[in-house]
């Protein structure tokens, strides 16, 4: 049953590493994306940065109800 759960866990752990990378990578081209399109259209930096900080700011909301859930009873 132990090497099971060990198993189990080493399975997941690849799973969220997996996960990690492909946020990580799909991050870093809609960074380099932004910053093309920023070059080839100077106006649309404020456009972008008005959507990241929207982006930000709900990802900040959505991560604080989750931490408030947590405590509900």
């Amino acid at each position: 049953m132990v090497l099971l759960q060990i198993l189990g866990g080493i399975l997941l752990a690849l799973a969220l590493w997996g996960l990690l990378k492909l946020t990580l990578k799909a991050l870093l081209w809609v960074v380099g994306g932004a910053f093309l399109l920023g070059i080839v259209f100077p106006g649309l930096l404020l456009l972008l940065g008005s959507l990241v900080f929207v982006t930000i700011s709900l990802l900040a909301t959505l991560g604080l109800l989750l931490l408030l859930s947590a405590f509900r009873s």
